[in-house]
């Protein structure tokens, strides 16, 4: 029976990498890259910025490959990955400097370009669960919100991550990781009055 690229574990691909196929590190970026852009692009601001931050986050994945701890979630280990890269590189932006790592060799520029194509040719889950404007609505008032409770509702929306997953990935204990959900749910609700819904899926609010 053939088995589907979905149903193929994050830890097969991974092998699979490691032994030198990099077809199966591609099929890892199919699977993460339109969460991670969506986070990104609400944290960078911009769509350039966001693209380039998801880019050097699975570069930075692939490279470091070989010390991922497979006792962990690997999509947890990609997302401290790409909000260690938005810190970063929001720094490098905001002082007039592109990220360079990409110049390194060869196989880099082959892996960039890979990637830049992919993500180019794929849509972001906003643009399929949300008008526009709401998403940019959504991006505002995210951006009033301190880091902390912001990053943990990207998290927990946009990359559909568990309570424990954003602990993880945020270096944070199971009770705080709630609580940032929980208080910035409640500062969203007050930036946007009695009247209005929070331009997000409810559903996922129940999720463990």
């Amino acid at each position: 029976m053939t088995i589907s690229a979905e149903e193929i574990s994050d830890g097969t691909l991974i092998t699979s990498t490691l032994a030198g196929d990099r077809d199966q590190f591609a099929q890892l970026v199919s699977r993460y890259q339109g969460p991670l852009f969506r986070v990104a692009r609400s944290r960078m601001g911009r769509h350039d910025w966001a693209e380039d931050v998801v880019q050097e986050t699975f570069l930075c994945a692939f490279k470091s490959l070989h010390t991922y701890n497979s006792q962990y979630s690997f999509r947890t280990w990609l997302w401290t990955i790409l909000l260690n890269q938005c810190r970063r590189q929001m720094k490098k932006f905001s002082r007039g400097l592109f990220i360079g790592a990409w110049t390194q060799s060869n196989s880099d520029d082959d892996l960039r370009a890979t990637l830049a194509e992919q993500l180019k040719s794929d849509e972001a889950p906003s643009a399929r669960m949300a008008t526009q404007e709401r998403s940019e609505l959504l991006d505002a008032l995210l951006a009033k919100l301190p880091e902390t409770q912001a990053d943990a509702l990207r998290l927990r929306f946009f990359g559909g991550l568990k309570f424990q997953e954003i602990a993880e990935a945020m270096g944070c204990s199971l009770s705080s990781a709630k609580n940032r959900v929980r208080w910035g749910l409640t500062k969203l609700a007050e930036y946007l009055g009695p009247e209005e819904d929070l331009p997000i899926d409810r559903t996922l609010e129940s999720r463990q």
